[in-house]
C-alpha cells in the first residue's frame, strides 16, 4: 500500500469521527538519515529536550513532523522502550527505576519491569511522528486519540473485521510504550489510556483514549470503518427521544390542574 493511501485514510478518520487532533502515523528509523527532511528535531531545531507525549502532541494538535533520537529524549521510560539505553536486572539504572513503577514489592517490581516492552537496543536510532494525512512515510502503527464513544466504535469495527476481540493490557503510566511497541512487534491492535504525563504535559484531555492500528493493518481496519460509515456510522448527535415519557407523580397532577394532558 502506498503513502497516498495512508494520507487518505487520515483524512477520511477526520472526516468520519470529526476528531478533535489529527491521527499520528509513527515509524521506528533504523538510520537517522532516512528520516524525512521536513522533521523537526527538538534539540537541534526547537532548542530544548521534549518527553514523547509532547512530540505526539506537537503532531496531532500542530501538525507537525516531529523526529526524536536519543538526544532529543527528557523521559526516561521511552528511552528504555525504544532501545535507546541499557536498564536490565543487575544494574544500578534498573534498580533505581523500580523504586518508581508504583510496586513497593522489590520482587514483583522486579520481575515486572524485565517483561516490559522495548525494542532491541540500538536497532533505531530515530522515532519520528507526522499526521497521518500528510506523512510522506508508511507508518509502523497509527495512533488515534479520541473520546470512549468514537473508539468504541472503531473497537466494533475491528471486531467485525477480525471476529474478535481487541486484547489489551492496562498501566496507568509508560502509556508511550504500551501503544507503540507491543503493536509494533506483534502485529496487533491496542486501546492504551495516556497516562499522567500526557495529560500533564502534553494536553491529553481526561476524556482521551489511545487506539493503535499497525501500519500492516490499516487497510484491513479501514475497510470495516468505511463498510460501517455506509450504513450505520458514527454519530454524536444520535439518540431516542421517548415520546410520553414517564413522568413523577406531581407532574401529572400539575397539568390536570392546568388542564393539559395527563398521559
Amino acid at each position: 500500500m502506498d503513502i497516498e493511501q495512508y494520507n487518505e485514510y487520515g483524512k477520511e478518520l477526520e472526516r468520519m469521527f470529526k476528531l478533535r487532533s489529527l491521527p499520528i502515523a509513527l515509524k521506528f528509523f533504523e538510520k537517522a538519515e532516512d528520516v524525512p527532511r521536513e522533521a523537526l528535531y527538538p534539540k537541534r531545531d526547537l532548542g530544548g529536550h521534549m518527553s514523547v507525549c509532547q512530540a505526539w502532541a506537537y503532531t496531532r494538535m500542530k501538525g507537525l513532523t516531529i523526529a526524536m533520537k536519543k538526544e532529543d529524549h527528557w523521559c526516561w521510560n521511552p528511552l528504555i522502550g525504544y532501545g535507546c539505553v541499557e536498564c536490565l536486572p543487575g544494574q544500578p539504572q534498573f534498580e533505581e527505576v523500580i523504586k518508581y513503577i508504583s510496586i513497593p514489592d522489590h520482587d514483583k517490581a522486579t520481575e515486572f519491569f524485565k517483561n516490559f516492552p522495548r525494542l532491541p537496543m540500538d536497532k533505531y536510532e530515530a522515532v519520528v511522528t507526522a499526521p497521518l494525512a500528510t506523512a510522506s512515510f508508511v507508518p509502523d502503527v497509527v495512533l488515534i486519540y479520541a473520546e470512549v464513544a468514537k473508539i468504541n466504535h472503531m473497537v466494533r469495527c475491528i471486531k467485525s473485521a477480525t471476529g474478535n476481540y481487541v486484547s489489551s493490557v492496562f498501566d496507568g503510566i509508560d502509556s508511550c510504550i504500551y501503544a507503540t511497541v507491543p503493536s509494533f512487534q506483534k502485529n496487533e491492535y491496542r486501546i492504551t489510556f495516556p497516562d499522567p504525563g500526557d495529560r500533564e504535559r502534553a494536553r491529553a484531555r481526561d476524556d482521551e483514549v489511545i487506539l493503535t492500528v499497525p501500519g500492516q493493518r490499516m487497510k484491513e481496519f479501514m475497510d470495516a470503518v468505511e463498510q460501517a460509515d455506509r450504513h450505520m456510522g458514527f454519530n454524536d448527535k444520535g439518540f431516542d427521544v421517548c415520546l410520553n415519557h414517564n413522568r413523577p407523580p406531581f407532574y401529572v397532577k400539575l397539568f390536570e390542574m392546568w388542564g393539559l394532558d395527563k398521559a
